[in-house]
């Protein structure tokens, strides 16, 4: 299975890099092409997936939420997916009426994580920023392959397969100080997948 991200740095790298400190950029992209592909692998199997990340700051946040979700103010992660999924047993299926993929990787869609929110929680919650960007880009690869959490039995199944991707991610990077837990753990924590 390959997986690939392409990034799409909203906030320019001086402000990116200041916000992920000691963590650089190259090493930030690194990790978040693992937790998409941990997070991919752990919801769909083997099959060859493409991301598009972006970092953006509030006001691009803000404007997005109300856009698409008819939400005011900023959010800390957006999914907009690609494909109709049906979820079974924690596991991505895609649905009847979603046709066939093209050949190659299937794009799953986009995934928007805000930097200025990631870094209020991350304050908040006393870990790294680019630890709370990658945990926010597993959630947003959830949402982006079907996964919600509207209801108690989704939010459960998210809840497990977040949990196992992020262990997953702590055995295979050892230098990233991992919290435990997830977003659902979080009070206060509002997530959203777009339409």
């Amino acid at each position: 299975m390959e997986t690939a991200v392409t990034f799409h740095d909203r906030v320019g790298h001086e402000r990116l890099a200041a916000a992920i400190a000691p963590v650089d950029s190259a090493r930030l992209h690194e990790l978040l092409e693992s937790a998409v592909a941990v997070t991919a692998r752990a919801a769909l199997g083997d099959l060859d997936v493409e991301v598009e990340l972006t970092i953006a700051g509030d006001a691009e946040m803000t404007h997005l939420n109300f856009d698409h979700m008819g939400e005011r103010g900023p959010t800390d992660v957006l999914a907009f997916p690609l494909h109709q999924w049906l979820i079974d047993a924690g596991h991505s299926h895609l649905g009847d009426d979603d046709g066939i993929s093209p050949p190659g990787a299937m794009l799953l869609g986009d995934v928007v994580v805000d930097l200025d929110q990631a870094e209020r929680q991350a304050r908040n919650g006393g870990w790294g920023v680019a630890e709370e960007i990658i945990l926010l880009a597993v959630h947003g690869t959830l949402h982006l392959l079907g996964h919600d959490h509207a209801e108690a039995d989704d939010e459960l199944v998210m809840r497990r397969l977040e949990s196992s991707v992020l262990s997953s991610l702590h055995r295979r990077h050892h230098d990233v100080p991992w919290q435990p837990g997830s977003l659902f753990d979080r009070a206060g924590h509002a997530v959203s997948a777009g339409t």
